[in-house]
C-alpha cells in the first residue's frame, strides 16, 4: 500500500543527491513510441541515500511544446510517486485544493508549468502533484529537462561528453 509523504520527505527527496551514469546524455536520449507520435525516454538512478529515482519524459511529435519531464520516487516495495513534473503547453490545470476554498491560484493557463508533489494534497485525497503552478523557468523540452536536472539534485559525472544532447534522437 502507497503511504502519505509529508512536505518534509518530499523536500528531502527532491535535494538529494542523483548521480547521474556516466552515459547520461545518451540515456536521456528520445526513443520514437506509438507510431512515432512521441518521443520518451527513462533513467532510474540511486540517490546517495539509498532512495531509488526515476527521470522520464515524453515529447509530442507533432506538438514540441507539448511535453511531460518527471521525477519519479520508487519506494522500497514498488510504490512509485511523482515528486516533480514539468509540463510544457497541453492544457489548462485546475489546482483543486486552491478552488475548493476560493483561493487564489487555482487556475493555471494554458503554458510552461510545474507539478509539485505536497502534503495537502495527499491528505485531501488528490495527486500527490496535483498542485501546479506557471513558471517561465523554461520554455521547450530541453530546457525543461535541464531545469529538472538542476532543480532535483542530478549531478552531472565529471568527465561528461557533450557529443549528444537529449534531443537528437527524436
Amino acid at each position: 500500500m502507497a503511504r502519505l509523504l509529508t512536505d518534509g520527505e518530499i523536500t528531502m527527496l527532491v535535494q538529494e543527491r542523483k548521480p547521474l551514469p556516466s552515459n547520461w546524455r545518451r540515456r536521456l536520449a528520445l526513443r520514437a513510441k506509438q507510431w512515432n507520435r512521441f518521443g520518451e525516454f527513462t533513467i532510474d538512478v540511486t540517490g546517495d541515500a539509498g532512495n531509488a529515482f526515476r527521470l522520464l519524459a515524453r515529447q509530442n511529435r507533432p506538438q514540441l511544446l507539448d511535453f511531460s519531464v518527471i521525477l519519479l520516487f520508487v519506494d522500497k516495495d514498488g510504490h512509485e510517486y511523482i515528486l516533480m513534473r514539468n509540463n510544457g503547453m497541453h492544457s489548462r490545470h485546475t489546482n483543486r485544493w486552491e478552488k475548493a476554498r476560493g483561493l487564489p491560484g487555482a487556475v493555471i493557463e494554458i503554458g510552461p508549468h510545474r507539478h509539485l508533489a505536497t502534503e495537502r494534497y495527499q491528505l485531501e485525497g488528490y495527486a500527490l502533484e496535483g498542485y501546479a503552478e506557471s513558471t517561465d523557468d523554461y520554455h521547450d523540452f530541453p530546457s525543461a529537462v535541464d531545469d529538472m536536472l538542476e532543480r532535483c539534485g542530478f549531478e552531472r559525472p565529471s568527465v561528461d561528453n557533450p557529443q549528444m544532447s537529449f534531443g537528437d534522437a527524436l
